[in-house]
Order: structure tokens, then sequence, then C-alpha cells
């Protein structure tokens, strides 16, 4: 019974263990976390941004939906610094999304925390468009979550150690002694 117990208990600890350090890593990505519609010129589109604030120095996906799929539209986004804010223009070319929408997608990183403009600058056929968006670029963590996780359930391991030599303490009080120690 005690062997079953122990293995039950390890599994457990296993398991918990896994749940509290991959726990972090979930992440929505079938849905933005910012949608704008804006108008660029003749075209009105979606802007969604799959961060929103993003933060410095991580990645993150612009992408343009155009309301009316039909139009074949190109460009390009530029990440320009707002008031205040020390940086310089950063283009990056929209590619295809490959959906029946027409929808095109950049990925952008920003590598100054401060106000910044999304430029989003369309060709098509009813010629040259832009549009711009603000976004507000939040320092990067002070750890990650991971780390933070891992610093967080730590002692978690040194009482789970401390319990187990209990148990077996309290055990071996209990265990009969044998009569030759008696004598």
């Amino acid at each position: 019974m005690y062997k079953v117990l122990s293995t039950f208990m390890r599994l457990s600890l296993i398991w918990i263990s896994l749940l509290i350090l991959l726990a972090g890593s979930a992440s929505a990505a079938s849905k933005p976390a910012r949608t704008d519609t804006v108008a660029a010129g003749a075209y009105i589109i979606n802007v969604s941004l799959s961060k929103d604030p993003p933060y410095v120095d991580e990645a993150f996906d612009v992408t343009v939906v155009p309301h009316n799929s039909a139009q074949k539209l190109s460009g390009k986004v530029i990440v320009q610094p707002g008031p205040g804010t020390d940086g310089t223009d950063i283009p990056t070319a929209l590619q295809a999304a490959g959906d029946k929408d027409g929808s095109l997608r950049a990925s952008v990183q920003i590598p100054v925390q401060g106000a910044w403009n999304i430029i989003v600058q369309l060709d098509g056929p009813q010629g040259p468009g832009h549009a711009s968006i603000p976004v507000t670029v939040g320092a990067p963590g002070a750890m990650p979550p991971w780390l933070a996780w891992l610093i967080g359930a730590s002692p978690l391991v040194f009482i789970a150690i401390w319990i187990g030599t209990q148990h077996r303490y309290r055990r071996s009080l209990l265990k009969p002694q044998s009569t030759e120690a008696a004598e």
C-alpha cells in the first residue's frame, strides 16, 4: 500500500510541476488584441495588432484586412516614433496572408519604449493611401514568466523534502522494536 501511495504522490508532484511551469506559455493566437477600422486613402481597412500594448523588443503581428476583399492590395508598415520618443522609422513590407479575405501581415519589433505611430501605406487599384494608428510601447518585463514561476515554486520542493523526511522519521519511531534490542 505504501509503494502505491508513494508512486501516486511522485506522479502527482511531477504532473503539478509541469502544469505550473507550462501555464505561463499559453497564448490565444486566434484573436487579435486590438483591431482598429481606418481609412487608408480610398481603402477602408481593419488593422489588427497581436499584442496591445506591445512590449520593447518583442515581435508582434500587424494584420491589415480590407473591407473589400476583391481589391488586391500591397504595401508596407512603417513604425514611426511619436512625440518624445527617441527612435528611427522602421519600415516592414506587408506579405499576403494567403486567406480569402486578402489579408496582409507584417511582423514588427519596436526597440524603444514610448509613443509610436503605426503607419500603413497601401497601393491598389484606386491608388495609394495611408493610415496611422497610435500605440504606446511598454517596458519589457523584469524577468521571464518561467523564471518567476521557478523562483516562486522552489520553496515547494523544500517543503516536499521536509514532509518526506518527517514521514520517514515518524515511521521509524512507530516501528516495533525487536526483542533483542530490549535485552
